[in-house]
C-alpha cells in the first residue's frame, strides 16, 4: 500500500510510488484483543491456491503469521475458514467473543458453526453501516497503522522492475515480500495503549 501523494523529505528528493497505477494487490487482516494484545496477521496474496507462489514462496515469508492465496487477493469463504482455523483457533485460551463486521463470509451459517463449535467462541457481527462508528480497529487503529505503513514505505529503497510485473516473477516476489515486511513493521508500531483506547472509545463499558 504505497502513499497516494508525493512526499518531499527535507534535504532530499520527492518520492512517489511508480506502482500506484499498477499496484500489487494484497489484503491484510488485523486482529487485536480488547486488552491491547495483537494477534498474528493474515496476508491474502493474489494468485491460484496450491500454485508456485504458495509452494515456493510461502516458506520464505516471515514466520509467525498466516498466508493464503486468492485469485483477487480478497476475503472469501475459503480464506475466512483459513483465518478461523489456522490463525484464530491457536490463539484462543478460553471462550471468547469475536467482534467483526457483517461481511458475507464472516456471517455465513458455516462461519457461525465453525466459531461456535470449533472455537467455542461467540460471534458478534456489528450492525450494517455501523463499522465507522463502533468498530474498534476502524475507530482508532487503522489511522496510525496506515501512517506507519506510509512511513515504512518512504524509508525503503525502490525495488526496480516492470510496473506490470506478474506475481510470479522474481521482481514481483521481492515486492510481495517487501509489502509483507512493511505491514508487519507497521503493525508492530501500533501500541497496546492505542488498541485499548480504541476499544474503550468504540464500545463504552457503560
Amino acid at each position: 500500500m504505497p502513499p497516494r501523494y508525493i512526499w518531499d523529505v527535507r534535504g532530499g528528493g520527492a518520492k512517489i510510488s511508480s506502482g500506484e497505477k499498477h499496484s500489487m494487490q494484497m489484503t491484510v487482516v488485523l486482529t487485536a484483543r480488547a486488552d491491547g494484545t495483537k494477534l498474528p496477521m493474515l496476508f491474502v496474496i493474489r494468485g491460484a491456491s496450491g500454485g508456485r507462489i504458495e509452494t515456493n514462496e510461502f516458506p520464505t515469508f516471515p514466520a509467525g503469521h498466516v498466508y493464503a492465496m486468492q485469485n483477487k487477493a480478497w476475503m472469501d469463504d475459503d480464506v475466512w475458514k483459513t483465518y478461523l482455523r489456522s490463525l484464530l483457533l491457536p490463539m484462543l485460551v478460553e471462550p471468547s467473543v469475536l467482534l467483526l463486521d457483517n461481511f458475507v463470509s464472516h456471517v455465513s451459517d458455516e462461519s457461525y458453526k465453525i466459531v461456535n463449535e470449533e472455537l467455542s467462541t461467540h460471534l458478534v457481527a456489528l450492525p450494517a453501516n455501523a463499522t465507522s462508528v463502533c468498530q474498534p480497529l476502524d475507530v482508532g487503529v487503522m489511522g496510525p497503522f496506515k501512517r506507519y505503513l506510509r512511513d515504512a514505505w518512504l524509508a525503503e529503497d525502490i525495488i526496480e522492475g516492470d510496473v506490470g510485473d506478474e506475481f510470479d516473477t522474481p521482481s514481483a516476489a521481492m515486492k510481495v515480500l517487501a509489502m509483507i515486511k512493511r505491514a508487519i513493521l507497521a503493525w508492530d508500531m501500533v501500541s497496546a495503549d492505542t488498541i485499548r483506547q480504541s476499544f474503550e472509545k468504540a464500545i463504552p463499558s457503560q
